[in-house]
């Protein structure tokens, strides 16, 4: 039996759950597969760093429309996701550094974005009385925090339910064919659907969804990991970075302390695991420790990898397929997506339905590949 849709996406992480949303709520009947029984990769296993700080200049005006949604989650998806606007700082730790983001906040200013502020060494000093290593200054971004990915991600996929999305979950597409205007998709365990559109929100398998087609996205899977302490006294209030070092770091309600910034994990993708490597681990805990002597008395409770969809360029892909009518990518996030997630989902369903988007999407079009 063959279930029926106008609208199928594949991968029901944030871009999907997003996504699916909106497009039900413009009344269009929207079924979600998923592979896992829930997702369990990227969206759900981040940092949940909710940043519109030192992004590239492409996504500035999607982070900051997103930023206007994070405060209403509570209205627009019925929770507030977690979401705590700390403030976020980049600390810049020598002068060199600062230089640079002198010249980013000068760059930023003159196209009209605000958002980003310079804090001097006396800023840094007050902002984050833990903080021992060196510093220059830094930059900050008052509005921006954190939030919880598992909840964000719980939340907008029982709003996208409620709003009418059929969800299937264990269902891997394994074939999908498309006649010249409708998509049919096949499952592992036999079940069919059919649609006459496919928005592919797949992460890190969205290359493989977009190969059925001979579209060629250049997404590398990657496994990145992560760490928490125990509950320490309370140190620090916003969310901190170092400039030239693989670091995000933040204190959370419940006292314990959240260690990332983009260590890698061994990733075995046939198998669809991730296991930790220690050696990254041990370097992002020195790191840790040589600029929050505090964290020397920390413990570690748990670590833990995802999988995450790469891009060289570090944009994702927010595009229609030049070859197939019908055909939509919506994947390549690669590690900073989970800001831009409401965002992503208004415009995405705006480009499905052949509206202009409230921001151009012309940087995150597929032919900047074919350009290269």
């Amino acid at each position: 039996m063959t279930t029926y849709a106008d609208i199928v996406i594949i991968g029901a992480g944030l871009m999907g759950c997003s996504t699916a949303l909106c497009l039900a709520r413009k009344g269009k009947k929207v079924i979600l597969l998923e592979k896992e029984s829930f997702p369990r990769h990227a969206s759900a296993v981040n940092a949940g760093g909710v940043r519109q700080l030192n992004r590239s200049v492409e996504e500035i005006p999607i982070s900051v429309g997103a930023m206007e949604l994070w405060p209403r989650l509570d209205k627009i998806v019925g929770n507030d996701c977690g979401f705590r606007p700390v403030g976020q700082i980049l600390i810049a730790p020598h002068t060199s550094a600062m230089n640079a983001l002198e010249q980013r906040i000068e760059s930023l200013t003159s196209l009209g974005f605000y958002h980003e502020e310079l804090i001097s060494p006396f800023d840094v000093k007050r902002l984050v009385p833990a903080y021992s290593g060196k510093c220059s200054g830094g930059i900050m971004s008052k509005k921006d925090g954190f939030a919880l990915p598992a909840l964000t991600l719980k939340t907008f996929k029982n709003a996208a339910c409620s709003a009418g999305v059929q969800f299937q979950s264990n269902c891997k597409v394994i074939d999908i064919a498309h006649n010249g205007s409708k998509f049919k998709f096949h499952s592992e365990d036999g079940r069919t659907f059919e649609s006459g559109v496919l928005v592919n929100c797949a992460g890190a398998w969205g290359k493989t969804i977009a190969a059925f087609f001979d579209d060629q996205l250049p997404i590398e899977p990657t496994g990145l990991s992560m760490m928490v302490t125990a509950r320490m006294p309370r140190f620090i209030t916003p969310v901190i970075g170092i400039y030239g070092e693989k670091l995000s770091f933040k204190q959370m309600e419940n006292n314990t302390v959240l260690i990332g910034g983009g260590r890698k994990a061994v990733l075995n993708m046939v198998n669809e695991r991730t296991d930790l490597d220690f050696s990254e681990m041990q370097k992002s805990a020195q790191t840790v420790q040589a600029n929050f002597p505090i964290m020397k008395k920390a413990s570690v409770v748990r670590c833990w990898a995802g999988i995450e969809g790469i891009i060289k360029d570090h944009l994702p892909v927010i595009s229609k397929s030049n070859k197939i009518q019908g055909l939509f990518h919506v994947c390549g996030f690669s590690t900073h997506g989970f800001q831009l997630s409401p965002m992503i989902g208004r415009l995405a369903a705006s480009m499905v339905m052949d509206k202009s988007p409230e921001v151009s999407l012309e940087a995150f079009s597929m032919n900047r590949f074919e350009t290269a």
